[in-house]
C-alpha cells in the first residue's frame, strides 16, 4: 500500500509556503516493467516524489527546495511555469515535466533531465483523463533525447552508461520505433562486459529485441 503524509514547503523561488504530500511508503506488487518502473498494488507513489509550489511553479524533488534559485531561472519559471499553474491544478506528470525544464534552465546533468521526463511518461499512464498516448510519446521521445546527449557527453559511464543506452532501445520500442531500438539493444550486448549486472542487461535487452515483454519476469 502507498502511504502520502502532508508535509509543508517553503518555496526557495517566491517564499511561499505550501502544503504538498510526500511519499511514506509504497510497495512493487504490481510488478517491474521492462524499463524499470516498479508499479505499486493500489495507488502510485509519483504524486509524492514532485512538488510544484502553487503560487510561481517551482517544482522538484524534496531536496530541491533546499537550496536557492537564480535570478535567470527564476525568469523563465515566471514566463514559462507560472502563468500555468495559476491556470489549472497540474498533474504529477506535469509537474515532472515543470521539474525538467527546470532542470534544464539550471544547467543539470542530461542524464537527470532524461530521468525527470521519463518519470513524467510513467505518470502520464497512470491519469485517467488521457485518452490517447500522444503526450506520453513526446514525453518518452524528450527522455531519449537527453539520454541520447549524456550518452554522447561521456558523462555516463560504465555499468550506468550500459542502463541508459538499454533505456534509449527500451523507449525508442515504447514508442514504435522498433529498429532504432534494436540498435541500442545490440549496442549493449556487444559492449557488456564479464560483470554480471552487465550479462543480465545484455540478456535483457537481447529479449527486448527479439521477443519483447512489458514487464519484467
Amino acid at each position: 500500500m502507498t502511504t502520502l503524509f502532508p508535509r509543508d514547503f517553503d518555496c526557495p523561488n517566491c517564499g511561499t509556503r505550501f502544503e504538498s504530500y510526500v511519499t511514506g511508503s509504497t510497495n512493487n506488487l504490481g510488478g517491474v516493467t521492462t524499463d524499470f518502473r516498479e508499479i505499486a498494488g493500489g495507488s502510485q507513489p509519483d504524486r509524492g516524489f514532485i512538488h510544484t509550489c502553487d503560487n510561481c511553479g517551482f517544482t522538484g524533488g524534496s531536496d530541491a527546495f533546499e537550496g536557492s534559485v537564480d535570478e535567470k531561472v527564476s525568469r523563465l519559471i515566471a514566463e514559462r511555469i507560472t502563468p500555468l499553474v495559476r491556470d489549472e491544478r497540474s498533474s504529477a506528470s506535469r509537474r515532472f515535466e515543470y521539474a525538467a525544464w527546470i532542470a534544464k534552465w539550471r544547467g543539470l546533468d542530461s542524464e537527470v533531465i532524461g530521468s525527470l521526463y521519463l518519470r513524467a511518461a510513467w505518470a502520464w499512464g497512470d491519469e485517467p483523463e488521457v485518452e490517447n498516448a500522444e503526450g506520453q510519446d513526446y514525453l518518452r521521445r524528450q527522455a531519449i533525447e537527453h539520454f541520447e546527449r549524456a550518452v554522447e557527453d561521456n558523462s555516463v559511464t560504465g555499468e550506468h552508461a550500459q542502463t541508459i543506452k538499454y533505456l534509449i532501445g527500451e523507449q525508442y520500442r515504447r514508442v514504435g520505433e522498433p529498429e532504432t531500438a534494436a540498435l541500442w539493444y545490440d549496442r549493449v550486448v556487444a559492449e557488456a562486459g564479464h560483470d554480471p549486472e552487465q550479462r543480465r542487461l545484455a540478456d535483457l535487452a537481447l529479449q527486448q529485441k527479439t521477443r519483447p515483454e512489458e514487464f519484467l519476469r
